[in-house]
């Protein structure tokens, strides 16, 4: 290698083994690369050849180039950005999807509520039915008792006094002389 490889980035010959001219970023990552990464029996080669160009280029070809390079330095820097865009968007369709798992969750368990309550609600229906028919009965039962009582006042009052003999009953209450 001379001492012109020595540049940190330009256009170099077969930075890649397929390619005969292209940009290199830095002579350096990829002197480092070939050493760490290929195989040795072809480092001396790759080496070797890996060279900048010190003659002049083709106007159309430099500024070809740079336009290529700009572009690809604009994809990168728009790459970086899809891939966090990317990354943000996993995070929210992952917590999105949580979102509507402990909404599905809790979608099963308001149903759960709701048959609860129609259980409820159709056992509360039934308790009221059955206690409007109780009361009802009751009603009629007080009325035949209410009846049965004034049907039967004097042999009531008679056995009053009987078992009773001293007591100061007057018809409405035990303690006549207070009065209401």
């Amino acid at each position: 290698m001379d001492e012109g490889s020595e540049r940190k980035s330009g256009f170099y010959w077969h930075v890649h083994h397929g390619v005969l001219l292209e940009w290199c970023y830095s002579y350096e990552e990829r002197k480092q690369y070939i050493i760490e990464h290929k195989p040795a029996s072809e480092q001396e080669l790759r080496l070797r050849l890996f060279q900048p160009v010190h003659g002049t280029l083709p106007d159309a070809v430099a500024r070809a180039s740079q336009e290529y390079v700009r572009a690809s330095q604009e994809y990168a820097r728009a790459s970086q950005e899809y891939v966090r865009a990317s990354q943000e968007c996993d995070r929210a369709w992952e917590k999105r999807d949580r979102a509507s798992q402990e909404c599905d969750r809790a979608s099963q368990e308001c149903d759960r509520a709701s048959q609860e309550y129609a259980r409820a609600s159709q056992e509360c229906d039934r308790a009221w039915e059955k206690r409007d028919r109780a009361r009802e009965k009751r009603d009629r039962a007080r009325e035949e008792y209410d009846r049965a009582l004034e049907e039967h006042a004097a042999e009531i009052e008679a056995l009053h006094e009987q078992e009773c003999p001293d007591c100061p009953w007057d018809g409405q209450t035990i303690f006549p002389e207070k009065g209401d």
